[in-house]
Order: structure tokens, then sequence, then C-alpha cells
């Protein structure tokens, strides 16, 4: 009997310990959560900003076809300088077109061989000729001028020039100094959301702990484009929207 009287409050002693220590765990850990949870806020700041292009890249194309090369590469030659003639002719200067390399294919096609009842016997691949193909390029701050001469260069067909035109795109040369001053004007959005809402409840606004910049999404204006993960960078449009998210982390006073 002896030793169980000094057994039990022994036992009692180690159980009360065990859960005062556990309470008193639990206290601090939930202290802890609550500091962290009240001791900063996190917001995004975000802006928007039309623009419009200021440089227009067009691309085209003519191409000839031959049964001999030297033919076709002599019908090239003449070819380049009628669309160099036109180019010059509207007010693009030299420096600002370039004609890239000529691209040769051989050509085939597929002839029917029969036999002497009519019936077909199989299909023979022909050598039909050498196609070269050669593009040029055009960049210029011109917009206007280069949109239209994109749509007026077929018109060269009626000289016998078998060109083919593509959409210009279009770029703006100051994105770099445009995309700073939306950084700057999402990361004051964003100060100003955390300061209204800290203020609302009471509290002071403090010094930022941590912020990141999202990526750019450039658009046409007016456009169904949709965002990208990686960031999108519209070409076919002269008028744009960009957008830019900053996240941050304040700490509160």
């Amino acid at each position: 009997m002896t030793r169980h009287k000094f057994f039990l409050p022994s036992v009692a002693f180690v159980i009360a310990t065990f859960i005062l220590g556990s309470s008193l765990v639990v206290l601090k850990n939930s202290h802890r959560l609550f500091s962290k949870a009240t001791s900063d806020i996190e917001v995004t700041g975000s802006t928007s900003q039309d623009f419009d292009s200021d440089l227009a890249v067009w691309q085209g194309q003519f191409h000839r076809k031959a049964m001999d090369l030297k033919e076709a590469y002599a019908s090239m030659k003449a070819d380049k300088e009628v669309v160099r003639a036109f180019l010059l002719e509207q007010g693009i200067p030299e420096a600002h077109f370039a004609f890239l390399a000529i691209d040769m294919e051989q050509k085939y096609k597929s002839v029917p061989q029969f036999n002497d009842e009519g019936d077909l016997v199989h299909r023979e691949q022909v050598f039909d000729g050498y196609k070269l193909t050669r593009g040029f390029k055009v960049t210029s701050d011109d917009i206007d001028l280069v949109e239209r001469l994109s749509q007026e260069v077929t018109e060269l067909i009626e000289d016998n020039v078998y060109i083919t035109s593509y959409s210009p795109k279009y770029f703006y040369t100051q994105l770099g100094e445009l995309k700073i001053q939306m950084i700057a004007a999402a990361s004051e959005d964003g100060q100003l959301r955390a300061r209204t809402a800290v203020q609302g409840g009471g509290g002071a606004l403090g010094d930022l702990l941590e912020t990141s910049i999202g990526v750019f999404q450039i658009l046409g204006t007016n456009s169904n484009e949709s965002f990208s993960w990686g960031g999108t960078l519209n070409t076919s449009s002269k008028q744009k929207t960009a957008f830019v998210n900053v996240k941050q982390r304040y700490a509160i006073e």
C-alpha cells in the first residue's frame, strides 16, 4: 500500500506536467501563427497602358520556275530589279529594305503510265523544273506607307513578277522605357492598396519586405487575345495595350 501511495501522485504529476507542457507549446505556436498573420500584408498592384507601334516590318517573296536553272536564275535577277525599283519609287530608302537568300527547289510531277490496253500501270515521278524563291524584308517607321505598299505590291504581277506579300508586323522601339514606367505605376498602385487596407483597420503601413514583378502581357487594343503564362507580345496590331502586375509584401506597424 505504501508503494502505491508514493507511485500514484508521481504519475499524476508527470501527466499534469505533460499536459501543461503541451498546452504551452500549443499556445506558443498559436501566438506565432497569429503574429505572422497580422504582422504583414500581401497585395498585388497592377497597371495598363495603351500605345501605338512606331516600327513596321514587312516581308514578301517572289519566285520563278524553269526547266533550266540558269534561265530561272536570270529571271529572278530581273524580278529583283523590278521589286527594288518599286520600293524606291514608293519612298522606301534602300537602307530600309533587303533581299534574302535564294531558295532553290527541284520540282517533280506525277505522270501516269498505261499499258497497251489502256490500264494504269503506275505513276512515274518526272522532273518538272527548278523553282527559285527569294524573299525581301522592309523595315520602316513610316507605318502607313508600309501598310499601303504591302497591299499594292501585288500589282507587280501585271509585270509578270510572281510575288506574294505578307501582313506587316508592328513593334514599339521604346518598349524598355515603357516597361520601367509601368513597373513604377504598378508598384505605386500596390502600395496604395496596402496603405488603404491597413489604415482602414487602424494600423500603419511599414517597410516593404518583398516584391516580385509579373510578366508583361502586350495585346492588341480591344482584341480578344488572352494572357499567357510566359507573357504575350502582339505583333499583328498597330494599337497595343500592355499589362503588368507587381506583387508586394509590407510590414504592418
